[in-house]
């Protein structure tokens, strides 16, 4: 099952606090996106912003995330 967008484990993941180890390339690429968009200045609405894309991801992708999903 995949957490609510309002989750903290989503701001995590694209600040960097808690790396996620996935073979999915789509989901690197967009990882990494978010965490190089979060570099310097940014506001609390672009963490925010950041973590909903990462989670609409999951919501898409959900049947080949399942392992990540119990890493979350």
């Amino acid at each position: 099952m995949i957490p609510d967008k309002a989750n903290p484990c989503w701001r995590h993941l694209v600040t960097g606090k808690n790396p996620l180890q996935t073979e999915m390339l789509g989901l690197q690429m967009l990882l990494k996106r978010m965490q190089r968009r979060l570099v310097g200045p940014h506001t609390d609405a672009d963490v925010t912003a950041a973590a909903e894309e990462v989670h609409g991801f999951f919501l898409k992708y959900e049947g080949s995330l399942a392992n990540e999903l119990r890493h979350l």
